[in-house]
């Protein structure tokens, strides 16, 4: 980890990965109410396919009215099992879509710096290795667990297990994701358990904060 840039703006960027229905946006949760602030790129591609943004337009372009739901909004769903059955779909809106979400974390990243904000900032990339973003940040935190449960949470979630499957394969394997962190959350067991393994990397970050363990929001 090298901390340099990032003492200079006055805080410590993280960058937040993991496998599908790991438990990102849970471990996410849990580092804000610890002080991080959080930017969530997921919300950001969210909104970038609203019907008033910038990428929506191009989107429905290239895949069709057919991804629209009756209320003229982007079907994820429907999206979603375009672009995971097909690696070529998938790069067409990572294209599209990825160039604005990157604009839109990296203003919120240049508002807390001109606000004078000091601490640890956790953007939270689904495919953070997948776009090679790690270089990025000064260190990156991965949340993990088995593909089974992985399968099964997808499942709860109302996909079938081709669509699970699907979305599964899509991403590198856990383990490389694993192998490639500075901090690995194993999320097996219960949320006192994530909880628990969150408040130690928390303590670990603070004390590599510009506020040498004293976070200042």
């Amino acid at each position: 980890m090298s901390f340099a840039k990032s003492l200079m703006d006055n805080l410590i960027q993280a960058g937040l990965t993991g496998g599908i229905a790991s438990g990102k946006t849970t471990a996410a949760a849990v580092l804000a109410t610890l002080g991080a602030r959080v930017v969530d790129t997921d919300e950001l591609a969210r909104q970038a396919l609203r019907p008033d943004a910038p990428a929506f337009e191009a989107v429905v372009r290239v895949f069709g009215r057919q991804i629209l739901n009756a209320d003229g909004t982007v079907d994820r769903a429907r999206l979603g099992d375009i672009v995971f059955a097909d690696a070529r779909q998938r790069q067409r809106l990572n294209d599209i879509v990825h160039p604005v979400v990157r604009a839109a974390w990296q203003g919120e990243l240049a508002e807390l710096k001109r606000a004078g904000w000091r601490g640890v900032v956790v953007v939270v990339i689904p495919l953070l290795y997948e776009v090679a973003a790690q270089d990025r940040f000064e260190t990156v935190i991965v949340v993990a667990c088995a593909e089974a449960t992985q399968r099964s949470r997808l499942r709860e979630r109302g996909l079938t297990a081709a669509q699970a499957d699907a979305r599964i394969r899509a991403q590198m394997p856990m383990t490389a994701k694993m192998d490639g962190a500075d901090f690995v959350v194993w999320n097996e067991s219960s949320p006192a358990v994530l909880e628990q393994q969150i408040a130690r990397i928390w303590k670990q970050l603070e004390f590599l904060t510009p506020a040498g363990g004293n976070i200042s929001n």
